[in-house]
């Protein structure tokens, strides 16, 4: 019999075989010759993640499709953020103490990218009587604030829906409790390695009591921009804008959180905040605007 060449095409890879009459020896005979490098990925893309858009030290792997790259989760990189301390002391005529802490964390799944952030400020100073030579000491400054958000990614797409839940208790601000949910959808509009620019939109419901113990609460819209992006190999700038628009004319408040931080020494860094939030209805006497100032110590992995 005459013997021909066969060309078998199987699950990626192709089988190039001499011809046989016995199943058997031809199955015995089989040399496989790969056609492409490596296979498949087993793991979905993360939001914002395209064939392109490539971190370090993640796992990679050549697609049939063109060559282009895939990338699957870092089991190093699930958990990241940093963590940041400020601290004032100040003696003699005048005491003071003032301590800012700030922890922003994500946590990176296949399917879901969860935020959580914690921001606290306290500040007591003394105050000196002349009249009975004691010193009395006062709190100033009093806050907290929490959130914590998830987004739920898209299979290989930079979109995704998330929900997001926030509290805010600031003993000597404008409004003693400010509270929100928030659900819709998000976009991951820029990514480079680390560089990334976040967008989203949805409505939401929102609670406040002022100082003077007037609550209220109503439908609101949320929206709100996150930038983070590299100027140099050790200093980054990240932006943070919030919208809280009342969709029934109570108060209405927008945030800003602008931030400078330069590498110290591996994972120290020092970071210069700016924060300015406003708010359309903030009772009588009160100013519409705050803002704050200060430099701190971070750690980051």
């Amino acid at each position: 019999m005459k013997k021909f060449l066969s060309l078998v095409i199987l699950t990626g890879s192709l089988y190039l075989t001499p011809a046989h009459s016995n199943a058997a020896e031809l199955e015995n005979n089989v040399q496989a010759i790969p056609l492409g490098q490596a296979a498949l990925p087993q793991e979905k893309l993360r939001s914002g993640q395209t064939y392109q858009q490539l971190k370090e030290n993640a796992f990679s792997t050549d697609s049939a499709l063109g060559g282009d790259k895939v990338q699957a989760i870092d089991p190093d990189k699930v958990w990241g953020g940093d963590v940041e301390l400020g601290l004032v002391l100040s003696s003699g005529n005048t005491q003071s103490t003032a301590i800012r802490t700030n922890a922003e964390l994500m946590h990176e799944l296949t399917d879901f990218r969860n935020k959580y952030l914690i921001q606290t400020l306290i500040q007591r100073n003394s105050q000196f009587d002349e009249a009975t030579g004691d010193k009395t000491r006062y709190t100033t400054a009093q806050r907290v604030n929490l959130v914590a958000q998830s987004n739920y990614k898209f299979y290989q797409s930079e979109h995704s829906i998330f929900g997001r839940a926030s509290y805010l208790n600031d003993r000597f601000g404008a409004f003693e409790e400010q509270g929100s949910l928030a659900a819709g959808y998000a976009m991951r509009a820029y990514q480079d390695g680390d560089d990334y620019l976040d967008l989203e939109t949805g409505p939401g419901i929102a609670y406040q009591q002022t100082s003077d113990k007037n609550t209220s609460s109503g439908m609101i819209w949320w929206v709100a921009a996150n930038l983070d992006y590299h100027l140099t190999a050790s200093n980054s700038f990240r932006q943070a804008l919030e919208w809280s628009v009342s969709l029934d004319g109570k108060n209405s408040s927008w945030q800003s959180r602008s931030s400078l931080t330069s590498q110290v020494n591996g994972r120290l860094s020092m970071r210069l905040n700016f924060t300015v939030k406003y708010d359309s209805n903030p009772g009588q006497f009160r100013q519409k605007t705050d803002t704050e100032t200060s430099a701190t110590l971070v750690y980051s992995f």
